[in-house]
C-alpha cells in the first residue's frame, strides 16, 4: 500500500472548510484516539469547533468499548468537538448526523452512496466501511460532545478487521483524497448540526431515506442476551430506534442494544 497519509493536509482543509462553523484543525500524524485527545483537551481549554485528525489511529473505540483497529494510513479518523451546554436530551441523534454525514461525503468523493445501520455503522454493500463514536463530557464551559469517525479508505482485504468490514479501495478502487473526505464530511456534518436539536422532523426525515434499518425486520439484543424481534419502525426524538414487536413498540437507546442484527425476509 502507498502512503496515503501525506495528503491529509491541515492548511488545506482549513481553507476548505473555511465559513464553517470548524474553526481549528488539528491534523497529527499518529495517535492513540482522537476522540479522547479531544476530550482530553477539553478539561483545560476551549475546543468547541476543533477538529482532530490523523490515519493512523492505533486505539480506536467503538460502542460498548469495542476496538476498531486499521493499520497506519489505512483509514481516516477524525473527531469534532461540538459546545452543546445543557442540551442532553438529544445528545442521541448526533451519532445519526454524522452518519447522514458520512453518506453524502462518500458519495461527493467517492461516488458510492452508502446505508446507514443503527445506530452508527455505514454501510456499502452490507459491508461496514465507518463506525461512529459520539461522546459527551462536562467541560468547565459546560457540556461538550466529541463526534468521531474512521472511515476504511485504503484497507485491502487481508487488512479487514473483520469479514463484514470494507474499506473505499476494495469497494470503489480508486484513490480517494483524504482531505477532501474529511472536508465534506465536516462541511455536512456542520449544516447538519445547525438543524439540530429545534428540526428533528427534518433530520427524522433525512435519516430514514438513507437507513438501512428502519422499514425492515431486525433482532435487537440487550445486555444479557435479552432479545426483542419486530420490524424497526423509526427513530424518535432522543435518536433511539423504535421497533413494532408485534403490536408493542419497543423503544431502544445506543448504550442498551449489544447488536442489531437484521433478519432475512
Amino acid at each position: 500500500m502507498s502512503n496515503h497519509a501525506a495528503d491529509l493536509d491541515a492548511d488545506r482543509l482549513l481553507e476548505l472548510l473555511s465559513g464553517t462553523r470548524w474553526r481549528a484543525v488539528e491534523v497529527v500524524a499518529s495517535t492513540g484516539s482522537t476522540n479522547a485527545d479531544l476530550v482530553t483537551q477539553a478539561a483545560s481549554g476551549d475546543v468547541d469547533g476543533t477538529v482532530r485528525l490523523t490515519t493512523d489511529q492505533t486505539a480506536g473505540r467503538g460502542r460498548h468499548s469495542r476496538v476498531w483497529s486499521a493499520p497506519a494510513g489505512s483509514q481516516l479518523a477524525m473527531s469534532a468537538a461540538v459546545a452543546v451546554g445543557s442540551e442532553t436530551e438529544h445528545l442521541g441523534w448526533l451519532s445519526l448526523l454524522a452518519g447522514l454525514a458520512a453518506v453524502d461525503a462518500l458519495d461527493e468523493v467517492a461516488g458510492r452512496r452508502p446505508t446507514l445501520k443503527w445506530p452508527n455503522d455505514v454501510l456499502i454493500d452490507d459491508r461496514k466501511v465507518a463506525g461512529i463514536l459520539a461522546e459527551y463530557t462536562n467541560t468547565p464551559r459546560g457540556g461538550l460532545a466529541v463526534i468521531g469517525i474512521g472511515i476504511n479508505t485504503y484497507m485491502s482485504a487481508e487488512d479487514l478487521p473483520v469479514p463484514t468490514a470494507t474499506s473505499l479501495q476494495i469497494s470503489t478502487g480508486t484513490e480517494v483524497a483524504h482531505t477532501e473526505l474529511a472536508a465534506a464530511f465536516l462541511r455536512g456534518l456542520g449544516d447538519l448540526l445547525t438543524h439540530w436539536p429545534d428540526d428533528l422532523d427534518r433530520l427524522s426525515a433525512a435519516y430514514r431515506d438513507r437507513s438501512d434499518t428502519v422499514g425492515r425486520r431486525v433482532r435487537l439484543v440487550m445486555p444479557g442476551d435479552q432479545t426483542v424481534t419486530g420490524t424497526a419502525v423509526g427513530v424518535d426524538a432522543m435518536g433511539r430506534i423504535v421497533v413494532d414487536a408485534e403490536g408493542r413498540q419497543v423503544v431502544a437507546a445506543a448504550g442498551d442494544v449489544t447488536h442489531l442484527r437484521p433478519l432475512d425476509d
